[in-house]
């Protein structure tokens, strides 16, 4: 049952990174965006001054699928890893 768990994991891992490459345009978009909140909030300004253009808090095509490569990168497939490790060093 640990390694079927592990095994899944390390796939959701894979499809993260999969969805990553695929929309890696608008990673670049969203970590410059984040760079720039970031140095706002470090010049204490108000972010509402860098994102002053209402076209950068639309919805951009491809976001969804960059927070689901996240997700499944950073969260789930560890997360799936860490159960299967848990079964196999405490199997009560």
């Amino acid at each position: 049952m640990a390694k079927l768990i592990a095994t899944v994991g390390g796939l959701i891992i894979c499809a993260g990174i999969d969805l990553l490459w695929q929309s890696r345009l608008q990673v670049r978009y969203w970590i410059e965006t984040y760079l720039k909140f970031l140095s706002a909030m470090w010049r204490r300004q108000l972010p509402a001054r860098v994102l002053s253009s209402g076209a950068n808090l639309l919805p951009r095509p491809g976001s969804m699928q960059v927070l689901l490569g996240l997700g499944f990168l950073l969260v789930l497939g560890p997360a799936l890893l860490l159960v299967s490790l848990t079964l196999v060093l405490y199997p009560r």
